[in-house]
């Protein structure tokens, strides 16, 4: 009876235990855990005029201190769970618009029209002047073209001397030795030995010489075929790159100008397209922010806390539960467990 008794007087600790620990753990599940699994925790946090009754949305009021924006929690998380730059997630631009900053159209359409309004001014250029084409028309109208080259190459391919000096001279060398000695054969053996010496020093550069004129002659009757033909050619496509140069080049070096600006531009527009995709999507990405809440919440306060906090009162809850009955037994069954006074001593 002393146990039951006992058990009677601090079962109500228990009691106060369990209701503490439900009441805690209980509210902490519905209130906190759940609805921040499924992010109704988010919206609720995201009610107009809930934080606030002067702010529509809460956080733009804080963070950009323009609470009409629609800047919300859960928009907030979620963009931080897909590791958005900080810049795109709090809607930064509504305080620092950084698009207009890198915007250059200004610039590119004030460059636009320098290179339209630009004048290029070439008229001082001339490609062949009055005495230039006086000297090509005179240059056609000499007669080099009918001048008859077959009969300068006919006589450009004779030898320059009637027989071969140097065999003309060994036959007369050859002839001397059969002379007995004397003035005749040495007067013979002289004349030979100068005849080669002619052969080598004039026959012989002369020859180099004619075959040097022949491939000139060769050269000047194929460059001079159709002379005049030629030379009007030439006339008339220097009139025509005259008269480029005076009535086109301008629009065509204004064009061209304006196609190499636009290029740079289009340089400068993808690198600060870049730029931008960089600070707004890129630096600063805020997912870790978004991992430190899930572990803060999720894990530690949920799993860590909550979760055995739950088991703990359930736990001593049932024991409570099942506490009550064990009294009453304890109680009906008391008298059968009394201890004896006196020992009963029976005789066989």
């Amino acid at each position: 009876m002393v146990g039951v008794g006992i058990s009677f007087l601090f079962c109500w600790i228990l009691m106060t235990i369990v209701v503490l620990t439900f009441v805690i753990g209980g509210n902490m599940e519905k209130l906190v855990c759940e609805p921040y699994q499924n992010r109704k925790l988010f919206q609720i946090l995201d009610t107009p005029y809930l934080l606030n009754e002067n702010w529509k949305y809460y956080l733009s009021g804080m963070v950009l201190n323009k609470p009409d924006i629609n800047l919300t929690f859960e928009q907030v998380y979620s963009d931080c769970k897909e590791n958005k730059g900080i810049y795109s997630t709090l809607k930064l631009e509504n305080t620092y618009n950084i698009s207009e900053h890198l915007n250059i159209q200004e610039h590119a359409r004030n460059l636009s029209n320098d290179f339209k309004n630009m004048n290029v001014n070439i008229d001082n250029i001339v490609l062949l002047d009055a005495a230039g084409r006086k000297n090509l028309m005179d240059f056609s109208s000499s007669g080099v073209d009918t001048i008859d080259y077959n009969v300068y190459l006919a006589e450009m391919g004779k030898t320059p001397t009637k027989v071969n000096l140097l065999s003309f001279a060994d036959d007369l060398d050859t002839k001397a030795n059969n002379l007995p000695q004397g003035s005749l054969k040495q007067s013979l053996k002289n004349n030979a030995q100068n005849l080669k010496t002619i052969h080598h020093g004039q026959v012989m550069p002369l020859e180099q010489s004619m075959s040097t004129i022949n491939q000139s002659i060769k050269e000047l009757q194929h460059k001079s075929s159709g002379l005049r033909v030629k030379v009007a050619n030439i006339l008339s496509s220097l009139d025509s790159a005259q008269d480029f140069l005076q009535t086109r080049i301008s629009s065509v070096i204004v064009k061209e100008s304006s196609k190499y600006g636009n290029m740079i531009i289009g340089y400068f527009e993808h690198y600060l397209q870049w730029v931008k995709i960089s600070i707004t999507e890129q630096i600063a990405a805020c997912k870790p922010v978004a991992t430190a809440l899930d572990s803060a919440v999720d894990v530690f306060l949920c799993s860590y806390i909550i979760d055995p906090m739950n088991l703990f009162w359930f736990g001593i809850g049932k024991a409570t539960i099942f506490l009550l009955p064990a009294i009453i037994f304890a109680v009906k069954l008391a008298k059968y467990y009394r201890r004896m006074d006196s020992e009963d001593v029976y005789d066989e």
